[in-house]
C-alpha cells in the first residue's frame, strides 16, 4: 500500500486544499538562493508562488497527474521551472541546489524506513555545500489528537462558478505495537479520505475513497535519523511565523538543516 493514490484526486486537489499559511516563510527562505529543489511539488501550491517571486525553481513529484496539472498552471500564467516526474527515494538529478524544501508534511508519506533512508542520500548529494534543506513534519502530540477512529468532515469546498460542492471526509487511527514488534508501528496512522459531491441543488453526483497512511516521527527519532546522513540542525521552528519549537502544543516541526 503507497501512502495515497494521487492519481485518484489531481482533478480535485486544488479544490480542497487551499491553505497558503506556509507560503510567506517559504518565499523568505528562498529569496536569496539561487537554485530552488521542490520535493513533492503536487500541482504548484507553493510552487507558483516561488516562481511568481522571482524564485529559480525546480519541481520534482512523482505523480503524472499531478505534474500535468501544474505544467497547465504554468503555461496559463506563462511562467517557467523546471519539472520532473521522479520519486524523491530515488533522486537522479545532477545539479546542486541551494535551498531543498520538502513542504506540506510530505516526508510523512515515506512510510518505508529504507526509502526514507534513500530520499535522504539523494537530498544529501543534490544539496550544495552551503545549502540548507527543509523538511516540514506533523508534531506527534499534535496531530494524533485527531487520529481517533471517528469519520471527521474535514472540510467542504465550493466549485468555481458555483458548480456544486465537494465535502472531503475522513477517518484514521494508529497502529498499536503488538508483543515483540517494533515501537515504529506506535506511528503508523493509517485511514481513508472519502469525496463526495452535490450539484447546485444538493443531488450527489459522486462518491468515492481513497486509503492513505503516512509516518509520524517522533523528534528524537528523526534528528537521529538525519545526522545518520550528515546533517546538522540549524533550526527547529513549530509553525511558519517562526516561533521556537513546543514539544506539546506546537503544530508542526520544521527542521532546517545543513550539511556537517
Amino acid at each position: 500500500m503507497t501512502a495515497m493514490d494521487y492519481s485518484q484526486i489531481a482533478h480535485w486537489y486544488d479544490i480542497y486544499v487551499k491553505t497558503d499559511i506556509d507560503i510567506p516563510f517559504f518565499v523568505n527562505e528562498a529569496k536569496n538562493c539561487a537554485r530552488v529543489l521542490e520535493l513533492t511539488s503536487g500541482t504548484g501550491r507553493l510552487s507558483i508562488p516561488l516562481i511568481e517571486a522571482g524564485i529559480s525553481l525546480t519541481c520534482v513529484d512523482n505523480s503524472s497527474e499531478m505534474l500535468a496539472i501544474l505544467r497547465q498552471k504554468l503555461a496559463a500564467k506563462e511562467l517557467s521551472a523546471n519539472v520532473y516526474e521522479l520519486d524523491m527515494c530515488n533522486l537522479t538529478l545532477q545539479e546542486q541546489f541551494d535551498l531543498i524544501v520538502i513542504p506540506f508534511n510530505s516526508f510523512a508519506e515515506i512510510i518505508n524506513l529504507d526509502e526514507q533512508h534513500r530520499a535522504l542520500q539523494g537530498i544529501w548529494h543534490c544539496l550544495a555545500e552551503t545549502g540548507h534543506f527543509i523538511c516540514t513534519l506533523h508534531n506527534p502530540p499534535v496531530r494524533l489528537k485527531s487520529v481517533n477512529r471517528q469519520l471527521m468532515l474535514r472540510g467542504k469546498h465550493s466549485f468555481p462558478d458555483d458548480d456544486g460542492t465537494l465535502f472531503l471526509w475522513s477517518v484514521e487511527e494508529c497502529d498499536r505495537a503488538k508483543p515483540g514488534t517494533s515501537d515504529r508501528q506506535n506511528s503508523l496512522v493509517k485511514g481513508t479520505q472519502f469525496w463526495e459531491i452535490y450539484d447546485s441543488k444538493g443531488v450527489m453526483k459522486h462518491k468515492s475513497f481513497v486509503d492513505i497512511q503516512f509516518f509520524l516521527h517522533q523528534q528524537e527519532e528523526f534528528q537521529k535519523l538525519i545526522q545518520s546522513h550528515g546533517f546538522q540542525v540549524v533550526n527547529l521552528y513549530g509553525d511558519y511565523s517562526y516561533s521556537e519549537f513546543q514539544r506539546e502544543t506546537s503544530p508542526f516541526m520544521i527542521w532546517v538543516l545543513s550539511k556537517d
